[in-house]
C-alpha cells in the first residue's frame, strides 16, 4: 500500500509539474499576443492619422489655384521701356520675350524667356481680372532688383499692364507690356 501510495504520489507530482510547465507556456503565449494586439491597435492608430492626413490634403488640392484657361499657357510679350532713370535701361528700349503661365503644387507661376534664353520666374496672384507677378532678381549680387509686373486681362487675346523694376540703388525703370497668345 505504501507503494502505491508513492506511485500515486509520483504520478500526482509529475502531473503538477507537467501543469505548471503548460502554465508557463500558456502565459508567455498570452505575453506574446498581448504585444501582437498592441502592435495592431498602433497600426490602426497609424492608418487612421494617415488616412485623415492625406483627406486634408486632397482639401488642400482642390483649394490650389490655378490660372483660368483663358490665361493659362503660353504666350508672346511686347515689353517697352516708358521711363528710366536708371543707366541700363533706355526710354524707348523694346523687348520680345515668350512667357508661360503654369501653376503647381506651390501656386502660379510665369516663366519669361527672352531671345538670349535669359530665363526669369515670377509669382503671380490672380485678384478677378488683375494678374500681379513679382520676383527678386540678381539673389547673389550686393545690387538686389525687385520687379513688379500689374497686368490686367482685356479680353482673351489680349493682356496689358506694367512692369517695374527697382534696384537698391535708386534706379527705378518702367515698361508697358502686352500679351497675346502664342499661335504655336
Amino acid at each position: 500500500m505504501i507503494l502505491i501510495f508513492f506511485l500515486v504520489a509520483s504520478c500526482d507530482s509529475k502531473t503538477k509539474s507537467d501543469l505548471q510547465e503548460r502554465e508557463k507556456v500558456l502565459v508567455q503565449k498570452e505575453r506574446k499576443f498581448a504585444q501582437k494586439e498592441a502592435e495592431y491597435e498602433a497600426l490602426l492608430n497609424m492608418r487612421d492619422s494617415l488616412r485623415l492626413t492625406k483627406s486634408k490634403l486632397l482639401t488642400i488640392d482642390t483649394i490650389v489655384q490655378r490660372w483660368p484657361d483663358s490665361i493659362s499657357g503660353q504666350w508672346n510679350s511686347r515689353l517697352v521701356c516708358r521711363s528710366s532713370n536708371c543707366s541700363s535701361y533706355v526710354i524707348g528700349d523694346q523687348r520680345n520675350e515668350h512667357w508661360v503661365f503654369f501653376a503647381d503644387s506651390t501656386g502660379l507661376f510665369v516663366r519669361a524667356t527672352s531671345h538670349n534664353k535669359n530665363i526669369q520666374l515670377f509669382k503671380g496672384t490672380l485678384q478677378g481680372n488683375q494678374i500681379i507677378l513679382s520676383k527678386l532678381l540678381n539673389r547673389d549680387t550686393e545690387q538686389m532688383a525687385k520687379m513688379q509686373i500689374n497686368l490686367e486681362m482685356l479680353g482673351s487675346k489680349i493682356i496689358k499692364g506694367t512692369q517695374i523694376i527697382q534696384t537698391k540703388a535708386d534706379c527705378e525703370a518702367n515698361f508697358s507690356v502686352e500679351l497675346i497668345p502664342n499661335e504655336k
